[in-house]
C-alpha cells in the first residue's frame, strides 16, 4: 500500500487527508447502478479525512457507502463535503413541495461531516467552516486591497454578513424572488451614488449567477467603480463568460484538486481546512 495522504496542519489538529477519487473509484453499470471499491493503492491507517463532491442523492448514498468500507476496517475519518446539496431546499412552501435537504441529512446522519458556509440556519446543524472563515481567505487574497464597500446581496445574506463585516463599509442590496419559479426581478442597491469606489459582493453560492449579474447592472447605475464577486461554492451551471462580461473580479473556492477555472481567482477547499476553525 501507499501512503496517498497529505497532512494538513490545522488550529486543533493534524489531518492525513485525501480526496474521494483518491480514495476509491466508482463503476457505473450500463443499468445506471453505480457500485464503489476503496482503491488497493491506499493506506487507512493513518487517514483521518477524505474531501468529497457531492452534488445529488446518488452522491451521498456513495459517501455513506465509501464511510462504511471505511468503518468495516476499523477506521473512522471525518468527511469534508463543502458544498452540502440541497441547501436550498430547506423548507416547504406548500403541502405539494418536497423537503429534500430533510432527507440529505437523514441519508448522512452517521458521518462526520465538516461543511463549508452553510445556505440557511439549517445546514448549521452540521459541523463547519463559517462564512467570516471564508472571507479571511479572500483578504488574504487580496481581494480587500482597495478597500471596497461590502455589498450584501439580499436580506438572507445580511443575517450572515454582519458577523464578519468588522467596521468595512457596506451597502444592503434587495431582490425580488418568486418562490415557485425562481424568477428574480426588482434589484435595487440602497444608495445613491457610491462614488467610483470599488465594491465586493460576497456570498455563499453562485448557481446560474442571475443574482449578481442583475445586481452589477444596477451597481453600475450608481456609480460603482470597479467590482468584484466573490462566492465560497462557485457552481457556475451556466458557466463564467457572463459573469466574468460583469465583473472585474471573480473569486470563489474549488474543490481540492479540480482544474483552475479560467479567469476566476480560486482557491482549494484545503487551504480552508489549514487554516479556518471549525463551528
Amino acid at each position: 500500500m501507499v501512503n496517498m495522504t497529505k497532512t494538513i496542519e490545522t488550529e486543533t489538529e493534524t489531518l492525513d487527508y485525501i480526496t474521494f477519487d483518491e480514495a476509491f473509484e466508482i463503476t457505473n453499470y450500463p443499468a445506471g447502478e453505480r457500485h464503489v471499491r476503496l482503491r488497493n493503492a491506499v493506506n487507512l491507517s493513518t487517514l483521518t479525512a477524505i474531501e468529497a463532491t457531492v452534488r445529488t442523492f446518488d452522491d451521498l448514498a456513495m459517501v455513506v457507502t465509501a464511510d462504511r468500507i471505511v468503518r468495516r476496517r476499523g477506521r473512522t475519518v471525518e468527511w469534508f463535503l463543502p458544498y452540502f446539496p440541497f441547501a436550498r431546499h430547506d423548507r416547504r412552501i406548500d403541502s405539494n413541495d418536497g423537503f429534500e435537504l430533510k432527507l440529505a441529512l437523514e441519508i448522512v446522519n452517521e458521518l462526520n461531516i465538516v461543511i463549508a458556509d452553510p445556505h440557511s440556519e439549517v445546514t448549521c446543524q452540521l459541523r463547519h467552516f463559517s462564512q467570516a472563515e471564508v472571507v479571511d481567505h479572500f483578504a488574504a487574497a487580496g481581494l480587500f486591497d482597495d478597500d471596497p464597500i461590502v455589498i450584501v446581496p439580499d436580506a438572507g445574506a445580511a443575517k450572515k454578513a454582519y458577523s464578519w463585516l468588522n467596521g468595512r463599509p457596506v451597502v444592503q442590496a434587495l431582490k425580488k424572488r418568486d418562490v415557485r419559479t425562481g424568477a428574480l426581478s426588482g434589484f435595487e442597491v440602497l444608495a445613491d451614488d457610491l462614488g467610483g469606489r470599488p465594491c465586493i459582493i460576497i456570498d455563499d453560492i453562485c448557481d446560474g449567477g442571475g443574482t449578481f449579474l442583475g445586481l452589477a447592472a444596477v451597481l453600475r447605475e450608481v456609480n460603482a467603480g470597479p467590482l468584484t464577486l466573490a462566492v465560497t461554492h462557485g457552481l457556475f451551471t451556466k458557466g463564467t463568460d457572463h459573469l466574468l462580461d460583469s465583473f472585474d473580479t471573480v473569486a470563489c473556492l474549488t474543490p481540492t484538486g479540480d482544474e483552475p477555472i479560467a479567469g476566476v481567482h480560486t482557491i482549494p477547499f484545503s487551504d480552508l481546512y489549514s487554516k479556518g476553525a471549525i463551528t
